[in-house]
Order: C-alpha cells, then structure tokens, then sequence
C-alpha cells in the first residue's frame, strides 16, 4: 500500500487512541507502517506538521456547520461536534489543545460561525470573541470526555471531606447531575450570555 500523508496521519489517531498522545512521535508512526522513519518526511516532516494533520482530520470527522446557519445554531453544532470526537478519539483529541487550527479545511467552520455572528448584528470583535468563548467551551467539554472515555478522570471525594466544613460540597454526592447535564448546560448558559450581547433590533 503506497505511503501517503493521509495514511500517515490515520495511523497516527490509531496510536493515539490505543496509546495516548504521547505515543505519536514519527519513529512510532513509521513503526507502525512498518517503514523507515525517512519515509515519513516527504509527507510529515515534523510532530507539529503530525499534530496539524491530526486536527484537520478530526475536524473534518466532527462535521462542523459548513454552511449557513444562525449564531445558536452554530454554538450547539460546533460543541456537539468537538465533543463527539473526543468520545470516538479520546486520545488523539489531545491534537486539539496542542497546536492552533491550521489550514483552510479545519478553519472553514469558523468563518461560518463569523458570518452567522455577523448576520445576528454582533460586531467583528464581539463575533471574534463569541467564536473563542465556544471553542475554550468546546475544548474544556471534550478534555473531560475524553478523560471519561479512557476511564482516566478523577474525582474528589466528597465523603471524605469533613461534613461540618463542607456541608454544601457534600451534598452534591447525593444529588450530582450527570457529566451530559452538566456540559449541556454550560453550552446553554454560553448561548444566554451572547444572547443577552446582541444589539438591540
């Protein structure tokens, strides 16, 4: 089978999710394909050209708004998005937080979420930073479901805490929503406070 930048990098979310991220390195990939790491340089000449390869594929996989839609609508769908490719690649998602988005294929959700901004009345700026507070939701968000879903994340434990001290903290134990409660509203809780940013119609 021909060695081509795509098979490359498809190995790469392979190594990442049955070893976790720190596994990717050129020497790993090249073993896995069974070539000499050399081979690797025409395509991937570095871990950080791996890394940007890495997240184009997994925003390509996540199928983000290509098209128009309204601001919400682009919230949800860009969270719902990020977040499910960190169940289905929870240790390639790692790629996500590692390098910024590179190249035309992985940016082309954000300029429609600038359009979709810009449609609603909210300003460059305001549009600008409306697309970061989504993507640090989406990146937060999909850490701990990645963690979740490679059984890594840690929680405190609140029985231990002393009750005299902490009797709102351990009251939580009995009643504590469940992780899809918890990021659904924090998305809509995003999605209240632009809202309550748009400019008077």
């Amino acid at each position: 089978m021909a060695l081509t930048r795509e098979r490359i990098l498809r190995t790469a979310v392979r190594l990442a999710d049955r070893d976790g991220p720190d596994a990717v390195t050129l020497r790993k990939i090249a073993g896995e394909l069974g070539v000499h790491v050399t081979s690797l340089y025409n395509h991937v000449p570095t871990r950080d050209a791996v890394t940007d390869g890495l997240v184009e594929l997994l925003l390509d996989e996540a199928k983000l708004p290509t098209g128009p839609v309204t601001w919400d609508e682009w919230v949800r769908r860009f969270v719902d998005g990020v977040v499910g490719i960190a169940a289905t690649h929870p240790g390639a998602f790692h790629a996500l937080r590692q390098r910024p988005v590179q190249g035309a294929r992985a940016t082309a959700s954000f300029e429609i979420g600038l359009a979709a901004f810009a449609e609603a009345g909210f300003s460059a700026a305001n549009g600008f930073a409306a697309i970061k507070a989504a993507s640090y939701l989406a990146l937060m968000i999909g850490m701990e479901r990645s963690m979740v879903a490679r059984g890594e994340l840690l929680e405190t434990q609140l029985d231990q805490l002393p009750a005299a001290s902490f009797p709102l903290v351990r009251s939580v134990a009995s009643d504590v929503p469940d992780y899809e409660y918890v990021w659904a509203f924090g998305v809509e809780t995003l999605i209240a406070g632009l809202r309550a940013q748009l400019p008077p119609a």
